[in-house]
């Protein structure tokens, strides 16, 4: 039987584990499990639980995508799970699924990371047949089993209607050099160059920012700053490193590089659809700004940039930028658009540190846009999947050369690409 309740995030996790103390215990969760899931989790406020045998599961939300938690008695995480969608399966999981279930409409994706151990679980429908299937990142099938799957309530979405956005496609071209990351970035999610010369990393599972030697090619330094999640965009601000989750928290670690950085949270409250992506520092205003991948509906025909105020330390209540869709140039090439709000999709966000321009990284359509501060995308430049299969980061350095940094497959590698004239 599962349990719902509430809390408020205290200051410190001995501060909320005495708060909850009473509400915990009647559910019978150990006070190990408690503190484990505080720490990993500050900000999440509904938490549904369930004892399956010596074991304790959290099943809770972040954007809006199921995520579970499995702990031992003594705390310890056993697996973690978080839906996902079916673009970001292994390229050998998509084939075979296409090979063996091509005539099966993918219901549910999931991640599930046990230790070292990543596999996939793809939920499948056909008719009155349902399976659920479960993948080695290698692509090997390693369990299928009949499951009865859910009604779905079908909705249809039509393509955008598109003005002619008065601009070029453009393509970007080969870069100068091109750095291959090991294993713990292979799934790098943002970038910033440091004063130093490295690379600050994060990647979309682990808490920790990874400082990337570029000349020694290898990572300098792990910084753990939460638990599990998904963490998107990095920004640096003085001595400060700012980290976005995509239900848009931000994360301050403050004075990251001394030897004792301490963490503050910042909770968001942005729609569910929102799914935020892209962060970048604005000296000029004092602000971080973010880049959603998704949408908010009430927005209408535009996506939006929004903004944390450093100076009050709050998320502003209005968009800072608003970004009219009918301006961007239909992707000729890809799958087709659930949405009509997908034809600008932000994986990352980065402003130009000589011309005051904002830049818009589209890892699922395989572009990059230039943009005025109004709004008004200035240039559009299609990446070659070849040398960035999924560009998810970006930054400069202050000579306006610019860095995009792409996700690895299955049996490649996260990989940081330089182009010392940028765009220009």
């Amino acid at each position: 039987m599962k349990h719902t309740f509430f809390w408020a995030m205290a200051l410190a996790v001995g501060a909320t584990l005495s708060s909850c103390d009473q509400i915990w215990s009647a559910r019978n969760v150990p006070d190990a499990v408690k503190v484990k899931f505080v720490e990993s989790y500050p900000t999440i406020k509904r938490v549904d639980w369930d004892q399956k045998g010596n074991l304790f599961e959290a099943e809770f939300k972040i954007s809006g995508r199921e995520r579970k938690a499995l702990f031992q008695e003594d705390g310890t995480l056993v697996s973690y799970t978080e839906e996902i969608e079916e673009q970001y399966l292994p390229k050998t999981v998509a084939t075979h699924l296409q090979q063996q279930f091509n005539n099966y409409k993918i219901e549910e994706v999931h991640r599930v990371q046990e230790g070292n151990m990543t596999s996939f679980v793809v939920e499948v429908e056909k008719g009155t047949r349902d399976y659920k299937l479960r993948y080695s990142e290698a692509g090997e099938l390693l369990d299928k089993s009949a499951y009865a799957a859910p009604e779905v309530q079908q909705q249809a979405a039509s393509l955008l209607p598109m003005k002619d956005s008065g601009t070029t496609v453009e393509d970007l071209g080969m870069a100068d050099t091109r750095w291959e990351l090991p294993a713990e970035l292979r799934e790098v999610s943002g970038i910033s160059l440091l004063s130093d010369g490295t690379m600050a990393c994060v990647q979309d599972e682990e808490g920790k920012i990874f400082v990337y030697d570029l000349e020694k090619e290898a990572i300098a330094r792990e910084i753990p700053f939460a638990g599990p999640g998904d963490y998107e965009g990095i920004a640096i601000a003085g001595e400060n490193a700012y980290i976005v989750r995509s239900d848009g928290t931000l994360f301050e670690i403050a004075n990251f590089t001394s030897e004792k950085p301490t963490t503050k949270v910042y909770e968001a409250s942005f729609p569910a659809t929102i799914n935020i992506e892209g962060l970048a520092y604005d000296q000029e205003q004092n602000q971080l700004l973010l880049a959603p991948k998704g949408h908010d509906p009430k927005l209408k025909m535009q996506k939006a940039i929004y903004a944390f105020s450093l100076d009050s330390r709050t998320f502003l209540l209005e968009p800072v930028v608003n970004i009219p869709l009918d301006q961007v140039e239909p992707p000729k090439k890809g799958k087709k658009k659930k949405s009509e709000y997908d034809v600008l999709q932000p994986s990352s966000l980065e402003k130009h540190p000589t011309d005051d321009a904002l830049y818009l990284l589209d890892a699922v359509n395989n572009r990059l846009y230039s943009m005025t501060k109004d709004g008004k995308l200035t240039r559009t430049l299609e990446l070659d999947e070849s040398q960035l299969r999924q560009a998810e980061g970006l930054t400069f350095d202050q000579d306006g050369a610019m860095y995009i940094a792409s996700e690895g497959g299955k049996k490649g590698k996260g990989v940081i690409l330089k182009y010392t004239k940028g765009i220009n």
